[in-house]
């Protein structure tokens, strides 16, 4: 009965978060990256752990397409683009320097906001 009513107390607010049958999966991918010591390995990991999170809605487009259903539903919404946009340079701009200081700031946006769904 309190799941029932806590599911239906999250979707009247409007406040999505991920089922619990995938959130043990969201849990082990996002203490993982703690283990990683590069800079931008440790960006692509936390992005694709927010994207597996925000996938778990039943949707299964790309993170950018995500990020405009449910990016307002997120407490930094703002610091969420401006990490997946670092993600995306380093996916696609073989050159690209990340500095540690750099990809902590976007490590921690993106898992603050998955966190968020959890």
């Amino acid at each position: 009965m309190m799941k029932i009513l806590k599911s239906l107390f999250s979707l009247l607010l409007g406040k999505k978060k991920v089922p619990l049958h995938a959130r043990p999966r969201v849990r082990s991918l996002v203490s993982h990256i703690q283990s990683i010591d590069d800079p931008a390995k440790k960006v692509l990991e936390a992005d694709k752990v927010l994207h597996e999170a925000l996938k778990s809605f039943g949707s299964n487009k790309s993170m950018g397409d995500l990020l405009k259903r449910y990016g307002s539903k997120l407490p930094n919404e703002q610091p969420v683009w401006k990490a997946h946009k670092l993600r995306n340079r380093i996916a696609h701009e073989p050159q690209v320097t990340v500095s540690k200081q750099e990809a902590e700031i976007a490590v921690s946006a993106l898992l603050k906001a998955t966190r968020s769904l959890l």
